[in-house]
């Protein structure tokens, strides 16, 4: 029988979420229909909950259900070891609904798949918040009449807050605009703003930086639109016409909804220090705001005023109060959905599952695979985005997302780096159920793979070319360097940091003098931009305002990879300029990116931001290019140096 859960907000289509609102709008007859009669939930809250629990309990009781309950799980079976999946059998048992609430990403998906009865996420990790996103559409649509159309600031921990992740993809299915303003470091997650160009074909630009300079002085706004104008490019062009015009754009913004969110300290790992967006009654004064409402998902610790609360333009408390309408409207739609035995309308996923016993892993550290196996699959779903893009999964259970290096055949047992020319093979190995996926060589070769053979149609730069081009990447980095104090070399994770690494030994031994250098994770979880500095791990974050950088990474398609790392830079702080190194290009391209070369044309400055128009790169002769060998991630230094070849010809 197929059951209906909630377990992320993509899970109802926009005409249900209507009709959801509108249960909730005869929340009273509901009530007096008594229409959960008979029926018990259970409520699991692994985590502290006052508003998300109590509203639960009080919408069951009011459609005249019961409600089970632990008071404290940490005094439940889950305190001698008991796993999600067996606790999800063993309630599902005891309830007609389960509500759960857990701290880490994905596991109430992973509850879903072995309970017997619905399952609700009162949200997982830093993932989704799926119910506080329909109290929050709700209240916008009660407030404004429409969602269509409206500006949403949403402002704060937007990296770590679940219902920040949930609320945006919402909003833009619903076709709203969403102004971003993360607090410094933490800003949207890359994998959210990539869904949300992939899916709902939403694009960023960058807001005139002292637009809301009265919220916050150090962070940059990002503004997300579904329609142009604004829909311009990841980064504004150099070209002063164009940003004279999105500033004239911005400045007639019509600001619908501040969303202000607090800092989620029990989500870091270290504290966070720093500046952090913060709504008062002062800033409330500014006349382009007095249509502007004010809302919170609460709790509330210092980023909004207690002086709001006397402001008809706060309607925080009216949000909070919609909880127990909405949760009994979505509980009686949950309940006959599963009386129709319907299925949720969405589009089938062909999720990728290895087929050996190892297969990858989620990147991120908090994601259910991770902490607890054993209650659920590895399961990817496999995107490419286009002829020329790389190589992506996205976890089932928390959508984060990884590139892929190594792809082997499972009847072969042969194993390669993957290539965008594979990308027809890698389909059918899939389709065949045939396709496997590694994390490392040391995992193929535990499995017993061997390297396909190479074939003559591929350029191997071999120890000496590799040695040559980064001396070469050096000497220009030097002679165009203004300030060689400044300067930071950045990589592009895996390849690029260890080239990242080369270049800056290089640089080292050149003018005799230390230089910092990092790395960047486009696809991976937690901290995106890092220090690589072994020699002093102590060292404080990397800075990357006002600096000369270098972005290294060892080969280019289309482009995209360094588009992201672009986003990522120019979101971590504003530099003097970039530039890019790369040791070998496949692609076609309109920048002068060329083998060997550091381009000139990339820089950006303090006030100016920069467009990377790339196209795909095509099928001709001057894509038979290079493939670059294929590294070990253990053994860097030795796989740079290395002659084996990767292999380009599998037929």
């Amino acid at each position: 029988m197929s059951r209906r859960n909630l377990t992320c907000i993509a899970d109802l289509t926009n005409d249900e979420i209507e009709a959801i609102f509108e249960l909730a709008d005869n929340a009273a007859k509901l009530r007096a229909d008594r229409v959960a009669s008979g029926q018990i939930m259970a409520t699991l809250f692994y985590e502290p909950s006052t508003r998300t629990r109590l509203s639960f309990e009080s919408a069951m009781h009011r459609l005249g259900g019961g409600v089970i309950s632990c008071s404290d799980m940490k005094s439940s079976s889950t305190a001698k070891g008991e796993t999600i999946a067996d606790t999800a059998k063993v309630v599902s048992s005891y309830a007609d609904v389960l509500v759960v609430r857990h701290y880490w990403d994905g596991a109430v998906q992973a509850m879903a798949e072995h309970a017997n009865v619905p399952v609700i996420n009162a949200g997982d990790g830093s993932h989704e918040h799926p119910t506080q996103t329909l109290c929050d559409l709700y209240t916008l649509r009660k407030e404004k009449g429409e969602l269509r159309g409206l500006t949403v600031v949403i402002c704060g921990d937007l990296k770590n807050g679940r219902t920040i992740h949930s609320l945006v993809y919402a909003l833009a299915r619903f076709g709203a605009n969403v102004v971003t303003l993360g607090a410094h470091g933490m800003e949207l997650p890359q994998y959210v703003l990539e869904r949300l160009e992939r899916e709902h074909g939403y694009s960023l630009a960058p807001l005139a930086a002292n637009d809301l300079g009265a919220v916050v002085t150090e962070t940059d706004a990002l503004y997300l639109s579904p329609k142009q104008p604004h829909q311009l490019a990841l980064f504004t062009q150099v070209d002063k016409a164009v940003h004279s015009q999105l500033n004239a754009l911005a400045s007639d913004v019509r600001y619908d909804a501040f969303y202000m969110t607090r800092k989620q300290k029990e989500r870091m790992k270290e504290g966070a220090n720093g500046s952090y967006p913060t709504i008062g009654a002062e800033f409330l004064r500014e006349r382009r705001f007095k249509d502007t409402v004010v809302m919170h998902p609460l709790p509330r610790v210092d980023e909004l005023s207690q002086e709001v609360d006397k402001d008809k333009r706060g309607i925080y408390f009216k949000q909070a109060a919609y909880g127990v309408p909405i949760r009994m409207a979505l509980l009686k739609f949950l309940f006959d959905q599963n009386e129709r035995k319907a299925a949720a309308k969405k589009t089938k996923t062909h999720w990728y599952e290895s087929a050996e016993r190892l297969g990858p892993q989620c990147r991120n550290a908090n994601c259910i695979t991770l902490t607890e196996p054993i209650s659920t699959r590895r399961r990817f779903e496999m995107l490419t985005s286009g002829p020329g893009g790389a190589l992506i999964l996205r976890c089932f259970y928390c959508d984060h997302r990884f590139k892929v290096q190594l792809v082997g055949n499972a009847q072969a047992k042969r194993y390669c780096a993957y290539d965008i020319a594979l990308a027809a093979t890698i389909q059918a190995w899939f389709k065949k159920k045939e396709l496997v996926i590694f994390d490392s060589l040391k995992e193929a070769e535990e499995l017993g793979y061997e390297p396909f053979n190479s074939s003559a149609s591929r350029v191997l730069m071999d120890a000496a070319a590799v040695a040559s081009a980064i001396s070469e990447i050096a000497r220009q980095v030097l002679q165009d360097c203004q300030d060689a104090d400044r300067l930071l070399v950045l990589g592009i994770r895996t390849k690029g940091s260890f080239l990242a690494q080369r270049i800056a030994g290089e640089l080292e031994t050149r003018q005799k003098r230390k230089v910092e250098v990092g790395e960047i994770e486009i696809y991976g979880a937690g901290e995106e931009i890092r220090r690589l500095s072994p020699t002093d791990p102590e060292a404080g974050p990397l800075i990357l305002k006002d600096r000369e950088i270098i972005l290294v990474d060892d080969v280019l398609y289309t482009g995209r990879t360094v588009n992201s790392a672009l986003s990522m830079i120019f979101r971590s702080g504003r530099p003097q300029a970039v530039r890019l190194a790369v040791l070998i290009d496949r692609g076609h391209r309109e920048v002068p990116v060329k083998p060997n070369y550091v381009g000139k044309n990339i820089p950006s400055s303090d006030k100016e931001r920069v467009r990377v128009r790339l196209r795909e790169s095509g099928g001709d002769s001057a894509d038979q290019v290079i493939i670059y060998s294929m590294i070990n991630p253990n053994e860097p230094e030795a796989a740079l140096a290395g002659s084996e070849p990767s292999t380009s010809n599998l037929e």
